[in-house]
């Protein structure tokens, strides 16, 4: 009964120190960011601290099903159009991940799809970086993004990108999370050189919603992540 008493009592400690009043918000910062930050608050307290504590290196690795996505050296690689230009790729095929049999894919895959994000976001000319929306630097489909071979190295590029994304947009205030900017487009050519083929600049949208995108993609892959987690910690 007391451990029960102190893992409640912790629980409520660690929500806590997420409220609001806990927080050291930048006077500039708008209420847009403001509902950002809370948004983020809540995927660091119930999503990403699972993700990021004691991952090892096979969990990273390891294969949920046969046929699996996941991360490979070259020579090994199963699929027709794997991301990378290295000696480790990441499994891809056009054509599989059109249809509706797109296979599930290792927690090393994931990681490579979203760790990044949070930093290269910040690295967006809206919020003070040098590389514009439309280039796709966001996107590791259409630039190349670090390929993780050890989980604390990946895990480590999200916590410092997530850091750094939350000291930007304490910078921010409305009329910046407001300005609107060209999202970036898939062209039609083939895969080359381990990317998709960028297109040309699309339609216009709000800085919040390019951060909002974002924070979507790390809370729904950080929660397949955690039932990846739950599914090895059970595994016979």
């Amino acid at each position: 009964m007391r451990d029960r008493n102190r893992k409640e009592k912790k629980t409520e400690t660690d929500l806590n120190r997420a409220q609001p009043g806990s927080r050291t918000i930048s006077s500039m910062t708008g209420k847009r960011a403001d509902t950002l930050l809370e948004v983020m608050y809540r995927i660091e307290q119930f999503t990403l601290g699972r993700v990021w504590e004691s991952l090892s290196d096979e969990e990273l690795f390891w294969e949920p099903v046969p046929g699996a996505w996941s991360v490979r050296r070259r020579a090994d690689c199963r699929t027709r159009h794997p991301f990378g230009s290295d000696e480790w790729v990441i499994d891809f095929d056009v054509d599989v991940s059109a249809s509706d049999n797109e296979p599930m894919t290792t927690i090393g895959w994931l990681l490579w799809h979203v760790a990044s994000m949070p930093g290269r976001l910040t690295e967006i000319d809206f919020l003070g970086g040098g590389h514009s929306m439309a280039s796709g630097w966001t996107s590791p489909y259409l630039t190349h993004h670090p390929i993780f071979t050890r989980a604390t190295d990946a895990t480590e590029t999200l916590r410092q990108g997530w850091v750094a994304l939350r000291s930007a947009l304490e910078g921010t205030d409305d009329a910046q999370l407001e300005t609107r900017t060209p999202r970036y487009t898939y062209a039609t050519a083939p895969p080359t050189g381990g990317l998709c083929a960028l297109g040309p600049p699309g339609p216009e949208h709000s800085v919040v919603f390019f951060v909002a995108g974002t924070l979507n993609e790390i809370s729904h892959h950080g929660s397949q992540i955690c039932t990846l987690r739950d599914l090895y910690a059970a595994r016979t």
